[in-house]
């Protein structure tokens, strides 16, 4: 019999938040062990119960919302990097998604580029998008290999429009991404370039999704009139950050592939100047 177990860890910290639940045992209160790890050989293990009261859960239709969890990290350990993973007692082979992950206090140097079709930052970019998608659960079959990556830079979009893929990398690695090309929402022949950004959920918080999406203006300069992106109406951080950036709100859009609604937004870039490149170090 396959035991469903729905949860997310959903911030490392100071404190460590999210959910878990048993749909099948409503009723049922989860166990869960959080596993800190310092890399001192020692572990910390925090044992709580997901009982707090969520009233999103609860709109979501997820029992009576009593599912959620927040435990406060020793300040000794919140001070310093560490390593967080969650285990659900009763279910030791089952792995809460969002975990594990990496608490971060301070970001340090980052180093934002282009990726280059032929080095082996394909490979690792490929790592990263996998990565990303395994920790929410999803199905990683649907990440682009690297030849399929290597294949859309390599590929002139409309009217001969350049394609773009940045890196973020922090420590040996990468930790974020940004695609710039003459995609969906881009109108065809409006000379705008689609911009899609993406950031481990390690690095959220310190302003790095800010930088990135400068060095893809930076980029996308002499190389298109307009960046446009999609963006889902409920992602309040990211609305939150591109409306701060100056990109102006166009209506809505149905994503040509799920039907979902997205709002569509978009920034003029300036005419003057030659595209940027080079090596952008983030503090």
């Amino acid at each position: 019999m396959t035991v469903c177990v729905e949860g997310f860890l959903e911030s490392v910290g100071p404190w460590v938040t999210g959910w878990a639940w048993l749909p099948a045992d409503p009723a049922r209160r989860l166990r869960l062990s959080l596993l800190l790890d310092a890399g001192s050989g020692n572990v910390l293990r925090l044992d709580t119960l997901a009982d707090r009261d969520r009233g999103d859960l609860q709109a979501a239709g997820k029992g009576d919302g009593r599912y959620g969890f927040a435990l406060a990290v020793p300040d000794a350990l919140a001070a310093r990097e560490h390593d967080v993973d969650v285990r659900l007692h009763g279910f030791p082979d089952l792995r809460l998604s969002g975990a594990p992950r990496r608490a971060i206090p301070a970001l340090g140097p980052v180093t934002l580029r282009a990726v280059h079709p032929e080095s082996g930052d394909v490979e690792r970019l490929h790592d990263l998008l996998a990565g990303m998608v395994r920790l929410q659960g999803g199905c990683v079959s649907a990440v682009p290999d690297a030849e399929t990556i290597r294949s859309w830079l390599a590929t002139p979009g409309r009217d001969g429009a350049e394609r773009g893929w940045l890196v973020a990398e922090r420590n040996g690695r990468l930790v974020g991404h940004c695609r710039i090309g003459p995609d969906w929402p881009a109108a065809p022949g409006s000379g705008g370039l689609a911009l899609g950004i993406e950031l481990h959920p390690d690095v959220h918080g310190h302003g790095l999704g800010h930088a990135l999406m400068r060095a893809a203006e930076g980029w996308a300069t002499g190389r298109g009139v307009r960046l446009d992106l999609a963006v889902l109406p409920h992602n309040a951080r990211a609305l939150a950050l591109y409306r701060k950036l100056g990109y102006a709100d166009l209506g809505a859009v149905v994503h040509p592939a799920t039907g979902e609604i997205h709002r569509h937004m978009a920034l003029p870039l300036p005419p003057r100047g030659a595209p940027r490149g080079g090596v952008i170090l983030v503090l």
